[in-house]
């Protein structure tokens, strides 16, 4: 799945946005219980490669277990839970409406 390795300050042109606003929000400035899903990831291509083995990738449906100021965000994603740090999340571009996990 990884297609090379990054040089610095590369970014990835498959999962990266060039209109935030058009992509969504960010996964921290979600409210906790919705269900989401994932429009972009606004990274390198390391972070993209790291996420989408993780199972967060475009299209990938999630829901917001907590999230609060400054701490890591718990999603559950795939049937699984994971804890990802507010700079990554604020990352992650999302839109509500994901289904049913």
């Amino acid at each position: 799945m990884l297609m090379g390795w990054l040089r610095k300050g590369q970014k990835c042109k498959n999962c990266c946005m060039k209109h935030v606003d058009e992509a969504g929000l960010p996964l921290t400035d979600a409210r906790p219980g919705e269900r989401l899903q994932v429009k972009s990831i606004a990274g390198g291509r390391r972070l993209c490669a790291r996420m989408a083995a993780l199972g967060i990738y475009p299209g990938a449906e999630l829901e917001l277990l907590c999230s609060a100021c400054g701490a890591p965000c718990l999603v559950r994603v795939h049937g699984g839970t994971l804890s990802l740090g507010c700079g990554v999340s604020d990352k992650i571009l999302v839109t509500p409406g994901g289904e049913v996990i």
